[in-house]
């Protein structure tokens, strides 16, 4: 592994990889865009390149010469210290918004939203889910999180959103599937699962096996459609989730019932691994698991994934769940 970290300033670029400590990067399914943070004692900027990292640098961290994230650093120490900051996504998490969309397309409807705040996109699948609806004094993040919800609800495909080499992308969940691997002092390919520690839980509280969806008329009773499982409903107890709409007919809200019955209608799965580090391991991805001994084996879904790089060791502390 060759990791190398430049700040960038004014299209100036200045290696800072030996001055940098603690290099910690994160990201989550329950928010968009990555966090990072590193260490930098004040008495580097004198020794090693006779400057100062400020607010609104850009930090670019590269792995064999290939971009991994970069950021613009929004936090800085007054004598040294902790320096911390975001991905591009920043500015689509501190922009509020006034925006309508009168039944535009979910792929349209994103691309009006980050044409207005200049976010280029690059991958995004086509999501044919008609949005009609309003938006005053919302987070940006917010709204597309709000969008991306409509789809899955729709269409029963849950989507995530993240930042690569300055671009927004929509990826499907569990689309990409990784089997993370590192290289040991032998030379040795191991698999970065099958010796971590792993700690969780089977839980049902958050399990729902009845779903009703209804209209917003407060004059009348407005259940559109109702799905549910007898067998679990035997099993566990009767537990509704009621998923409420606008203007919605009794087909879409079949389908909205029967594709959130399916998400809701299972026994959570959650641990936390802690590993070698892999680039290739961030939130959204599928990683396969064979750990017979604690009951885990198959494709998990990772929510949130923390790496740090310290000294040369990368370890990452990724938070799964059974999908």
């Amino acid at each position: 592994m060759n990791y190398q970290i430049y700040q960038i300033r004014n299209g100036k670029r200045t290696n800072i990889s030996k001055a940098i400590g603690n290099l910690t990067w994160s990201d989550s399914v329950d928010s968009l865009g990555m966090e990072f943070s590193f260490d930098l004692p004040h008495s580097y900027f004198d020794e090693q390149f006779k400057g100062r990292l400020y607010n609104g640098d850009t930090i670019l961290v590269t792995n064999n010469g290939k971009e991994l994230f970069r950021g613009m650093i929004t936090s800085v120490p007054l004598e040294g210290g902790t320096y911390s900051g975001y991905d591009y996504a920043y500015y689509l998490n501190k922009s509020e918004t006034v925006i309508q969309f009168n039944k535009i397309s979910a792929s349209k409807a994103i691309r009006k939203l980050c044409d207005r705040y200049d976010v280029p996109i690059g991958a995004m699948p086509n999501l044919a889910t008609l949005i009609n609806k309003t938006y005053k004094d919302e987070v940006v993040a917010d709204v597309l999180t709000d969008i991306l919800k409509k789809v899955k609800n729709e269409t029963g495909k849950g989507y995530r959103m993240e930042m690569s080499k300055g671009k927004l992308q929509i990826i499907q969940d569990g689309y990409i599937k990784v089997k993370p691997t590192y290289e040991d002092k032998t030379g040795r390919i191991l698999s970065c699962t099958k010796s971590c520690n792993i700690t969780g839980t089977r839980s049902i509280e958050e399990l729902r096996n009845q779903v009703i969806v209804a209209g917003t008329d407060e004059k009348k009773t407005q259940i559109k459609a109702t799905a549910k499982s007898d067998t679990s409903i035997a099993k566990y107890g009767l537990l509704t989730e009621v998923e409420t709409q606008d203007d919605i007919n009794e087909a879409k809200a079949r389908n909205i019932a029967k594709n959130k019955l399916a998400s809701l209608n299972k026994v959570i799965v959650s641990f936390t691994a802690e590993m070698v580090g892999n680039n290739v391991v961030r939130a959204s991805r599928m990683v396969y698991f064979d750990r017979p001994e604690v009951g885990i084996k198959g494709w998990y879904k990772c929510k949130s994934c923390t790496h740090t790089l310290n000294k040369g060791l990368h370890m990452m502390n990724c938070e799964m769940e059974n999908y």
